[in-house]
């Protein structure tokens, strides 16, 4: 059997972009034959779907030092409504998923986290505007998400404009197409103009940015999850 050390990118477009590592998780999975890039694995130990639609498997690398393969896979969600993050990872976690990467076998072993609450399943239709409110309307669970979203993109350097207007305005809103030939709603300018406006920043001010944000709460200390650390 050979081991295969598998990270899942998980890009939720938006606030994210689906070029940029986005959030990942990370298993170990044993298969009968070396592993390529470009094949696709299915198996209901690895996902919910109903069809053998499988995960492609991309930048296999083969590590000498440890014999196990490396590679990842990537899944886009478009539109889904920042709430629910929580629960999506809860279920890839629920089916042997950890949040963390291969990558956190190199260097040192990551701590384990403080656990955080569950978030109110009767609020989906709230929760699905959660984002586009101002913070003190929204209750402290989806907060401190919220910050960690902004530290998550901050770190992994995934459409850094707009995770500093999440953080200048304290929401998320909708992004206008200023070529549509409509006009642009009030907010549509606001939005368009706070992500503008880290473009211009200089780069120490952008750092200095970054280096606030580092503050904020872990995405593993939101979830109330261990980060993975893996030793092979």
């Amino acid at each position: 059997m050979f081991t295969l050390c598998l990270d899942l990118h998980l890009r939720f477009v938006p606030p994210m972009s689906k070029h940029a590592p986005g959030i990942v998780l990370t298993r170990t999975i044993q298969l009968p034959f070396p592993p390529y890039s470009g094949l696709a694995i299915y198996g209901v130990e690895l996902d919910d779907c109903p069809e053998p639609m499988g995960m492609q498997l991309q930048d296999v690398v083969w590590d000498l030092d440890r014999c196990v393969f490396l590679a990842h896979t990537v899944i886009i969600s478009n539109d889904e409504p920042l709430a629910f993050i929580p629960d999506t990872i809860r279920g890839w976690i629920a089916r042997g998923w950890a949040l963390g990467s291969y990558y956190d076998a190199y260097p040192s072993d990551l701590q384990e986290t403080d656990e955080g609450d569950s978030i109110d399943h009767d609020q989906f239709e709230r929760m699905e505007t959660f984002h586009t409110l101002h913070k003190s309307r929204r209750d402290r669970e989806f907060n401190r998400l919220f910050k960690a979203l902004i530290r998550e993109m901050s770190e992994g350097y995934n459409n850094l404009a707009t995770a500093y207007a999440m953080d200048k305005l304290g929401r998320l809103l909708a992004e206008e197409n200023p070529h549509s030939g409509k006009p642009l709603s009030e907010t549509g300018h606001l939005w368009i103009d706070t992500c503008r406006e880290f473009d211009q920043l200089d780069p120490e001010a952008q750092t200095a940015w970054q280096d606030k944000v580092a503050k904020y709460p872990s995405l593993e200390k939101v979830l109330g999850s261990k980060q993975a650390t893996r030793k092979i």
